[in-house]
């Protein structure tokens, strides 16, 4: 990844697209969303950035049922026919799903109105549920992390608790939130676990908008905030990620901005701004990191994830607002995640579905580049 280009470093033709980009967000904003569909439509574009420039992701799949992910066997077939049972269903599993995290072939998905976190498993080749089980239960999962050992961390505003699993769904332990959060949102946890960062986007009446730190026995380390636009205040906060290094990154969505603070709180950097053009933001509310430290933000304005360098250079944009469902096109943007094979995958609420983008190689880069040239000539 670390292989992307800044804008100033692309060809001409890519920059002049990056140019018109705003232009085509203004006419799709202005345009309706189609119906909703089961699966994608046809699709029209499976390379990002799109020509001239060479590629760097290639739409992979999308995940929307358990059609997707199972593959049922004979054995399993003869016994659901001689049983009665009904077939795997292709209708849609994702009702409103409101954020996304994965690892080791894993896709966790935190699904509120299912008091659950569904989870597409392509190692087992199986779709489960868990938080379901007494008396471990979700009430109204919000978000999640994954610390390095695959626990996953599941912020429930309604228990008042972050739920703590292992990688297939088994009860750890949990953290006490107490009533200490107005409205907390999002949840960044540290690779050893040593360190929770909580989201509370406050509400509009109140300026306690911060980000807390905390131990996992739920003490305070520190805290972020409160509200203001100056560097380390928030206004409308949604959610952190933190880098391997101990860099915390935090969407600052009422201030168009993306804040880094040092592993004790200190600032350390922003970069964004409100606007139309690419490198700014309209409504951003999701963020995750690669194995290089790239930072990707999902704006759920724009309907597209925006990819920076570490130090909040514009590297490429990736997908847009448009009302066919198919691959790179969004109606509304609620989550995105990055894996350790470099694997994007994009939640969109809307038309209920996850779609995996595959990092390619500089070799496979250019062979795609040749292809497409070759198919146009």
């Amino acid at each position: 990844m670390n292989q992307l280009r800044t804008t100033a470093g692309m060809p001409a033709g890519f920059r002049q697209w990056l140019v018109l980009t705003p232009l085509l967000i203004g006419l799709c904003a202005c345009a309706p969303v189609a119906t909703k569909q089961t699966k994608a439509a046809a699709p029209q574009n499976l390379l990002w950035p799109p020509p001239p420039d060479q590629p760097r992701f290639e739409f992979e799949t999308v995940l929307q049922s358990a059609k997707d992910i199972t593959v049922e066997s004979d054995a399993e077939r003869w016994q659901r026919s001689i049983q009665g049972g009904r077939p795997l269903s292709d209708g849609l599993v994702l009702d409103k799903p409101s954020a996304i995290a994965s690892r080791a072939g894993r896709v966790y998905v935190a699904e509120p109105s299912a008091s659950a976190i569904t989870v597409f498993d392509a190692s087992r080749k199986r779709l489960f549920r868990f938080g379901l089980r007494e008396p471990n239960v979700l009430k109204r999962p919000q978000a999640l992390a994954l610390d390095d050992e695959g626990k996953v961390y599941v912020l429930d505003p309604q228990l008042h608790k972050v739920m703590v699993f292992d990688a297939i769904g088994l009860f750890v332990h949990s953290i006490a939130l107490g009533r200490k959060f107005t409205n907390p949102v999002g949840i960044a946890v540290q690779g050893d676990g040593k360190t929770v960062y909580v989201v509370d986007r406050g509400n509009v009446e109140q300026d306690d908008h911060k980000v807390v730190a905390l131990a996992p026995d739920g003490s305070e380390r520190f805290r972020l905030g409160p509200r203001g636009k100056a560097p380390g205040q928030f206004n409308i906060p949604l959610a952190a990620t933190v880098a391997a290094d101990g860099t915390l990154y935090v969407v600052d969505s009422g201030n168009f901005r993306i804040q880094a603070f040092g592993a004790k709180g200190e600032f350390k950097f922003q970069f964004g701004g409100a606007g139309t053009g690419i490198g700014l933001f309209s409504r951003p509310r999701a963020i995750s990191l690669d194995r290089d430290g790239n930072i990707y933000v999902g704006d759920g304005g724009f309907n597209n994830v925006q990819i920076f360098n570490p130090t909040g250079q514009l590297l490429m944009p990736l997908g847009r607002l448009s009302r066919d469902p198919g691959p790179g096109n969004y109606a509304l943007l609620a989550g995105i995640a990055i894996d350790e094979t470099g694997r994007l995958y994009v939640l969109d609420q809307y038309f209920k579905k996850i779609e995996v983008f595959r990092w390619l190689s500089d070799d496979e880069a250019r062979l795609k580049l040749a292809a497409r040239k070759q198919r146009q000539s």
